[in-house]
């Protein structure tokens, strides 16, 4: 499976990718009279092609208020989204030992509650990588298989980070037949991994539940459309004494042949907590705040799963 990157929400200050996602005509919906749905496990094919797009999209509108200190402003209003593509070299059975990945734009935007930019392109940006999985890491080149630079390498080994690995999330689906409204708590387990890659232990996924909502009828095969929900939360620092939470609640879209994840497109208030002690010397945080986090992946060029 591809691994997202980061998506960690500093308070106050917001390290993002910005990039202009093109919204694909949404697919045509044909809900099936199935009620249960059995996935299947399915091999990697050399030489296959997935577009992956995923990003965030935060609008913040807070104050901080507190005896000791004058009011700061929280108000941010920004996006980050990321678009590659990911194609297989390699595979023994399910797992995928060698791929390439080429990416678009990767630029990192830092903005404070003033609205002040900082704009950092990233060194993988319009760039494509090769990475094979060799004696238990995974190796990193250009597609000459010539070296690249420490921090390429870096970037290009979290998006790669599932070489050499059966995909989690599909591994997590049960072997039986799966009905309408059933919970699929090994599958959230994965799926909070998944989202949990390349954050630190201070931002934390939890609290996810998936539940088969209905099925869909698809040109690819049969698709089944999950209820969704997961909360990050983001633990106080040095810098900031407040917790971040986002109680996320949405969609997933899986297609039955191979347990593959299409698509998921969740949404949910972000509240801030003062610490313990903070709260007790009379700190208070006002205001609202609003996040949306959505991921896709199909075949390049193809319309229908890209978030809208």
């Amino acid at each position: 499976m591809r691994r997202m990157p980061s998506w960690v929400i500093a308070v106050g200050l917001l390290a993002l990718s910005p990039l202009d996602v093109e919204a694909n005509e949404p697919p045509r919906i044909v809900v099936s009279k199935a009620r249960a749905l059995t996935f299947t496990q399915k091999d990697a094919v050399v030489g296959q092609a997935e577009e992956v797009r995923m990003g965030m999209q935060m609008e913040l509108a807070f104050y901080v208020t507190a005896p000791d200190m004058e009011p700061e402003p929280i108000d941010v209003s920004s996006e980050m989204a990321q678009i590659l593509v990911h194609t297989v070299l390699e595979a023994k059975g399910p797992v995928v030992t060698r791929a390439r990945i080429a990416y678009d734009d990767v630029v990192d935007v830092m903005k404070d509650p003033e609205g002040r930019q900082k704009r950092v392109v990233a060194p993988v940006s319009h760039k494509t990588y090769v990475g094979a999985f060799k004696e238990g890491r995974i190796e990193v080149t250009d597609t000459q298989g010539q070296p690249v630079s420490p921090e390429e390498v870096e970037a290009v080994r979290k998006d790669l980070g599932g070489l050499g690995e059966v995909d989690p999330v599909a591994a997590a689906f049960p072997k039986g037949a799966v009905k309408v409204g059933m919970k699929l708590e090994p599958v959230a387990r994965a799926l909070e991994k998944f989202l949990q890659q390349g954050n630190p232990p201070s931002a934390r996924f939890h609290k996810t539940r998936v539940q088969l909502h209905e099925v869909h009828e698809d040109p690819r095969g049969p698709i089944g459309l999950f209820s969704l929900s997961t909360t990050l939360e983001i633990a106080p620092d040095e810098q900031s004494p407040l917790t971040t939470t986002i109680a996320y609640q949405g969609t997933m879209r899986v297609l039955a042949e191979g347990a593959r994840l299409l698509s998921f497109n969740v949404e949910g208030p972000v509240t801030y907590t003062p610490t313990p002690a903070r709260k007790a010397q009379g700190m208070k945080v006002k205001g609202k705040g609003h996040s949306v986090l959505f991921f896709s992946a199909q075949p390049p060029g193809q319309k229908g799963d890209a978030p809208r």
